[in-house]
């Protein structure tokens, strides 16, 4: 039998600015802090937590984690909002002066993506993904590379 799992309850990402990313999380997209680590309790390691939903995303200093996990490369992670919320998840991005690209997936539903400090990439998008596939993307915003 397959394990059954019902969500993501955790990411870590590597930021090089702890601060800058605390300010871009927390300040532009608006994630709760909910949880710092400094000092010996925490084998000295500095991060900020912070909460998206239901999933709690670590900002951390370049280090050795838990069973020797490491920061690598990925390509973006992605996080469900509801569609009448999205435009002013995107509003609120521009205005922090932050670039927003847009695509939309089988002319149901749309997805913003933007950069953090650190150059990972967060998606928002208003699709429930326990639906299957929303289609093929197309781009909303000009000159959005991989389409």
């Amino acid at each position: 039998m397959a394990a059954r799992v019902n969500g993501v309850n955790e990411l870590v990402l590597e930021v090089k600015d702890l601060q800058a990313a605390e300010r871009f999380y927390s300040g532009v997209l608006d994630f709760p802090v909910i949880e710092r680590w400094s000092g010996p309790q925490w084998n000295h390691r500095e991060a900020v937590w912070v909460l998206a939903g239901t999933t709690r995303i670590g900002l951390w200093r370049p280090q050795i984690g838990i069973s020797r996990g490491r920061g690598g490369v990925h390509v973006h992670y992605a996080v469900h909002v509801d569609r009448e919320e999205y435009p002013g998840i995107v509003e609120r991005i521009r205005s922090h002066g932050h670039t927003v690209d847009e695509v939309e997936f089988g002319g149901r539903t749309r997805s913003a993506y933007v950069t953090d400090p650190d150059g990972n990439v967060v998606e928002f998008w208003d699709w429930d993904v326990a639906k299957g596939s929303a289609g093929p993307p197309v781009a909303l915003t000009e000159g959005i590379y991989g389409l």
